[in-house]
């Protein structure tokens, strides 16, 4: 198998012009899937529940806006980011003082938000105030008239079935 210089040179252009052409980044997601399912390849088929990687997997998936836990489970790794935060933190400045590293900007992503910290209107749609509100409901009072009745609708029901099985014998 005798290869010219000048059919390796047209390889060597037509495996970067088949890399580029697809993307970079596509091209090393690719990759990872295929790493990763060259590990999962590997385990056994029959999952236990003491499987460590799968456990982790679990944890680490969301179940949207209907399950109940997801707001304790994202409070809980707000907590563990924080942790990890002030270490990297404390770190950085050890290395500030010794001169091996500058500071760096840090972009933040939407789980590390800031969130407006005291007690907000409720509204129909489950969203939360800014950071920056400053308290002041500018509303016209639409959703405060539509939470009462609610309110009441459920209140009325409650005193209906209390007086319908209500024993007065």
């Amino acid at each position: 198998q005798y290869t010219t210089p000048k059919k390796n040179k047209h390889k060597k252009k037509l495996e970067k012009f088949v890399l580029y052409s697809k993307g970079l980044v596509q091209h090393k997601e690719a990759m990872a899937t295929r790493a990763d399912n060259a590990y999962e390849m590997t385990k056994p088929v029959a999952r236990y529940a003491d499987d460590e990687d799968y456990n982790s997997l679990l944890k680490s998936k969301s179940r949207g806006e209907d399950d109940p836990m997801t707001k304790f489970s994202e409070k809980k790794r707000k907590k563990k980011s924080k942790k990890s935060k002030k270490k990297k933190k404390k770190s950085k400045k050890k290395k500030k003082y010794s001169g091996s590293e500058s500071e760096s900007s840090s972009s933040s992503s939407e789980s590390e938000r800031e969130e407006y910290k005291g007690p907000a209107p409720p509204n129909r749609y489950g969203i939360l105030p800014g950071p920056k509100w400053d308290g002041v409901d500018r509303s016209n009072g639409y959703e405060k008239l539509l939470f009462m009745k609610q309110a009441e609708k459920v209140a009325l029901k409650n005193e209906q079935y209390k007086y319908s099985t209500a024993y007065d014998m």
